[in-house]
């Protein structure tokens, strides 16, 4: 696994640089950039590789996390367009667990999924990425994905 910019416009080895630095310890697990349609797991450390029997159970399991992608930029939608109209474009959902914490972050139909440890600066993840990319954050929903025509 390398930096990659195939699925994203952004610059995703710069964003992983920002977040590592702005970050204590080895507190980054996983980088994953993705849309609604595809992904690419471009960082995984060994911890979180140790929960998997192989590479391929791995992919399996991250195959399921991306089909919610979709789900998320429905989410976004619903919240900018119904919920929260005068609140702008959705930048970034944490989901905090006992042991990890989730953060998807969304340039537009764009996302940067980030595993992090549950004590982990999640602002200062977030700030690191905005940082680094030549973008400004925030998604707000739309069309739905090839997948979900």
């Amino acid at each position: 696994m390398a930096d990659s910019d195939e699925v994203v416009s952004f610059d995703v080895a710069a964003a992983r640089a920002e977040i590592e630095a702005a970050l204590e310890g080895d507190a980054l697990h996983v980088v994953a950039p993705f849309t609604p349609d595809e992904y690419e797991v471009v960082h995984c450390d060994e911890l979180t590789r140790s929960f998997y029997a192989d590479d391929a159970e791995m992919t399996d399991h991250f195959d399921m996390v991306h089909r919610y992608a979709g789900i998320d930029f429905s989410e976004i939608g619903l919240f900018v367009d119904d919920l929260f109209p005068v609140g702008g474009g959705v930048e970034y959902i944490a989901t905090g667990m006992e042991h990890l914490t989730v953060v998807r972050l969304y340039v537009d139909r764009e996302g940067l999924l980030l595993t992090l440890d549950a004590d982990a600066d999640v602002t200062a993840a977030v700030e690191a990425v905005r940082d680094a990319i030549d973008s400004d954050l925030g998604a707000t929903g739309g069309v739905p994905s090839a997948s979900d025509r």
